[in-house]
């Protein structure tokens, strides 16, 4: 009799090929079927409209029914000669600089207080986020109600004490001060929670071995806390500064540019010209200037923060 063999099935090489790709690249597949949606979503809804504004600024476009006309780099050579726009540029970097400094500072203590034992945490450090979350349309209007120069609850304290009243919003060193008081107290509680979450990371035993060694609290806060700190103070510095350079609503409710134009930061300057006198070339030109000078700034702070670790030993005193 003659043996019947059973005939192996044989698969396509192309199914073959498929399947061993489907396997090796699994979860980049699907990494980039989650992600895809959003970054269309962003290239929409953002990224597409900011390359068309970047790309503004190389015409010369006045108002919504005018044809624009390529000029090159003339709005950028105007950038940097027209005080208007390099002086909104100085207050940005600056004002932003200072808003940026003492909020950290602000939220890192904040962020000391929160981290004790205390009852009742939980509902302390929701006091300390309610600001961030509230509508700036909103409290900037109640801070406006505090600095009213006629009937405002500060001028009326000042009368009370037999002071003058101050008009606040002709002052620009007392216009300065309020916006930045009002970015603080609005981003000092995202800030805190923040270092809080840092706090909680640096590991426990580094802060008993320093105990041994005889550490005070400030050389303990000095020696393990703020170098177990820096992977979150890279991002918290970074995020900051791109925030605070960026401050417009404050500048706009609290002081209006006000007064002669001393507190105009660069990107309520680029509100004016987009949407007050429709001239849309400057304001395609100064934001990308902006967001030049942003990228370098994170690149700059960035690489600096990751240059290495400096010395590891901690130069304590050994208990008697």
């Amino acid at each position: 009799m003659e043996q019947t063999v059973p005939l192996k099935r044989t698969v396509p090489l192309k199914e073959t090929k498929r399947k061993r790709f489907l396997v090796r690249h699994r979860d980049s597949l699907m990494a980039a079927a989650i992600l895809g949606p959003m970054i269309f979503w962003w290239l929409v809804v953002s990224g597409f409209p900011t390359l068309f504004g970047f790309a503004l600024g190389f015409f010369e476009w006045i108002g919504i029914q005018g044809q624009p006309k390529f000029i090159w780099f003339d709005n950028y050579v105007r950038f940097f000669q027209d005080p208007l726009y390099y002086n909104a540029l100085l207050r940005s970097v600056w004002m932003g600089a200072l808003v940026s400094g003492v909020t950290l500072l602000a939220g890192f203590g904040a962020s000391l207080l929160m981290n004790m034992p205390l009852f009742g945490k939980g509902i302390y450090r929701s006091i300390w986020y309610i600001p961030a979350v509230t509508s700036t349309v909103a409290t900037t209007q109640i801070f406006n109600i505090f600095l009213d120069p006629n009937n405002g609850v500060i001028n009326n304290f000042l009368r009370s004490i037999g002071k003058e009243p101050v008009i606040w919003q002709f002052s620009v060193p007392w216009s300065v001060f309020w916006i930045v008081v009002y970015s603080v107290w609005k981003g000092v509680g995202g800030a805190a929670l923040i270092w809080l979450a840092g706090l909680q990371s640096v590991d426990v035993t580094l802060y008993e071995a320093a105990e041994i060694d005889g550490a005070s609290r400030f050389q303990k806060l000095l020696y393990v806390t703020i170098p177990g700190l820096k992977p979150i103070a890279t991002f918290i510095v970074i995020t900051s500064l791109i925030g605070a350079i960026q401050i417009y609503e404050q500048v706009m409710f609290i002081t209006g540019g006000g007064p002669y134009g001393q507190t105009e930061v660069l990107v309520f300057r680029i509100y004016r010209d987009a949407f007050w006198d429709f001239n849309l070339g400057m304001a395609g030109a100064s934001s990308l200037v902006m967001a030049v000078i942003v990228f370098t700034a994170t690149v700059f702070y960035y690489r600096w923060s990751i240059k290495g670790d400096r010395g590891n030993t901690i130069p304590l005193k050994r208990g008697k």
